[in-house]
């Protein structure tokens, strides 16, 4: 037993070593969008508190104003939105060690969290995510999140050396890690003049309890009582033809965290339903009108919830 036990971790040893070679010798693309979590996890880190930290995907990358925040509220904003699939697990993970005193937390999640993204999330994000931010490994805790960042590496690396070896592309005209601001908003979107694309939806709603999305968010709420941390929950924007097609199934959803999630809920989700034309390229991506919108919104509602 104590010989299959040393082979086996010998064997261990030796498929991680490969896959750091891999890693290692595969070109990095610096300025690839998801490389934007280097700066998102070093501003986090080197914020100190008070602080409010934004949690979420690409709902809030593209649609918040995080310098407007700031100026309302008088303290430090962190976007740490990205994407959506590096999992709602990896998102809470990386914020925790960094909060203290004073700090505000309003997490964002896409709709999907609750019934599509597995909570470890998807092995090309995230192992894509951990390869350009080795520091944001400290969002890895379970081993579904070690097994998909490890197969995001390697579907990384390959996609990286086959594209090394092709003609160079032009660089990608809105996602790109220089298209953040300082506040960790995704700001190279604002000129464009992009609608919304055909067939771009929210997944159909499914309402799943037990929740493990849920279960989640209700660990991270505990693990944040004891210290003066206050934690709040806020829905993503959607366009409201989005919202008119699955009105139902958006209540019923609304219903099911109002009965099982821990953390303060601020608004509903018709509060955050938009004309068409405020969105950009997805229906969780908004423009500068449908951005400056949502950020007076989301101003308002914390507002009241601050000072109840």
């Amino acid at each position: 037993m104590r010989k299959l036990t040393s082979n086996l971790f010998s064997l261990g040893l030796m498929v991680a070593a490969i896959i750091a070679a891999i890693v290692g010798i595969s070109p990095h693309d610096a300025n690839n969008y998801l490389a934007a979590a280097i700066d998102k996890h070093r501003l986090l880190y080197s914020t100190g508190s008070p602080k409010m930290v934004l949690v979420g995907g690409s709902n809030l990358a593209f649609s918040v104003d995080s310098r407007k925040i700031e100026e309302r509220f008088g303290i430090p904003v962190v976007n740490m939105g990205l994407h959506a699939d590096v999992g709602l697990r990896f998102m809470l993970n990386e914020v925790e060690p960094a909060l203290g005193n004073g700090d505000i937390v309003v997490i964002f999640p896409e709709y999907e969290h609750f019934y599509q993204v597995s909570v470890d999330g998807l092995p090309r994000e995230l192992g894509s995510v951990v390869k350009f931010c080795p520091e944001c490994i400290s969002g890895i805790r379970t081993p579904g999140q070690a097994f998909n960042m490890i197969t995001g590496f390697l579907q990384m690396s390959e996609s990286d050396i086959l594209r090394s070896i092709k003609a160079p592309e032009k660089p990608e005209k809105i996602y790109f890690r220089q298209g953040f601001n300082e506040w960790g908003d995704l700001v190279s979107h604002l000129k464009k003049t992009d609608k919304l694309a055909p067939n771009n939806h929210v997944y159909d709603i499914r309402v799943i309890s037990p929740n493990t999305a849920m279960d989640s968010l209700n660990s991270f709420y505990r693990s944040q009582k004891e210290a003066d941390v206050r934690i709040f929950f806020m829905f993503p924007a959607i366009p409201m033809d989005e919202y008119s097609v699955q009105e139902e199934k958006f209540s019923a959803f609304y219903d099911l965290l109002a009965a099982e999630l821990e953390i303060p809920i601020i608004g509903t989700p018709k509060d955050f339903i938009y004309p068409e034309e405020f969105f950009y390229d997805t229906v969780y991506h908004m423009n500068r009108i449908g951005r400056d919108a949502r950020t007076d919104r989301i101003i308002e509602l914390l507002s009241s919830a601050l000072h109840k």
